[in-house]
């Protein structure tokens, strides 16, 4: 029964890594960053007349134009200096403000929903590689507006573009959370295996992975949400994410009252309680981390 038991956990545990490895996502990957709070390319378009990747020399001046379409239109290069862009190292001209689609002066297009900007662009004299970074919006869009971008590198000096940066686990939450999973998990299969040998590992293990949730559950409402609690029941998909925070508040409380019945040597109660803060976090994980990213 108990390596029954043991496979079934090894299984658990296994699944949602080799899940979590297989849908890692690669940076920099600019368009999944920015659709994550605008729409893109949400009904706009735009493309420069020059290649992706350019070969310069430094303090060079390199000219193009910019053509974009759609409703309310501006044009953006936007003077900021980022992981994924160096428009700020870069001498940005006609100008790094909102370039509207009425602006006669700039816009070589009249007729409305599309432009023609022609950019000049100043090279710096160090060696590099420089993205510069052009985009193509909604001038009455009051929060977030939708746009399409594009990007331009400059290598001066024969430098080659940046390596993408494997970033698998950019989530406060999934580290805490995952850690105290497995954490948990760990110390199931141990005193499963032998529970007189590994009893205290057990419950430092469980103790641990106790202690790592109230630190998530507690960063998650101090650090991002203040006190509005109406925050929490505002993600989407919203019935997801609620089962994702009562499944991880049962589980905490279970969780509590487990290490209370171990304490107190009452093993069954333990034991109970402790199982079912364990599919309690599983299937909060399930729900959060891989349910999720497939809506």
């Amino acid at each position: 029964m108990k390596k029954k038991i043991l496979i079934l956990f090894i299984a658990i545990i296994g699944l949602p890594v080799l899940l979590l490895v297989l849908n890692g996502n690669a940076f920099p990957s600019q368009e999944l960053d920015h659709s994550d709070c605008h729409t893109v390319p949400g009904g706009y378009t735009i493309s420069a007349n020059i290649s992706t990747t350019n070969s310069v020399d430094p303090s060079e001046v390199v000219v193009f134009n910019v053509t974009a379409t759609g409703p309310n239109l501006f044009i953006l290069a936007p003077n900021e200096i980022t992981s994924v862009m160096q428009n700020g190292q870069l001498i940005i001209l006609p100008s790094t403000d909102r370039i509207l689609d009425d602006d006669l002066g700039e816009d070589k297009d009249p007729g409305l929903g599309a432009m023609i900007i022609t950019f000049n662009i100043t090279i710096p004299e160090t060696d590099g590689f420089y993205s510069l970074f052009i985009l193509a919006g909604d001038n009455l869009a009051v929060a977030e507006p939708d746009f399409a971008y594009v990007e331009i590198g400059f290598s001066v000096g024969g430098v080659a573009p940046p390596e993408p940066q494997i970033e698998i686990f950019d989530h406060t939450g999934l580290i805490l959370g995952l850690s105290a999973l497995l954490l948990l998990s760990l110390g199931t299969i141990l005193v499963l295996i032998n529970e007189n040998k590994f009893v205290k590992i057990h419950g430092i293990f469980s103790g641990a992975s106790w202690i790592l949730t109230l630190i998530n559950a507690v960063s998650l409402i101090n650090l991002n949400l203040g006190f509005d609690l109406n925050a929490l029941f505002s993600f989407e998909p919203f019935g997801i994410h609620v089962s994702h925070i009562i499944l991880g508040a049962v589980g905490l409380f279970t969780g509590l009252l487990s290490m209370l019945f171990g304490i107190a040597a009452e093993r069954k109660y333990a034991k109970l309680t402790g199982y079912i803060t364990l599919v309690c976090w599983w299937a909060a994980f399930f729900l959060g981390f891989i349910l999720v990213p497939l809506f």
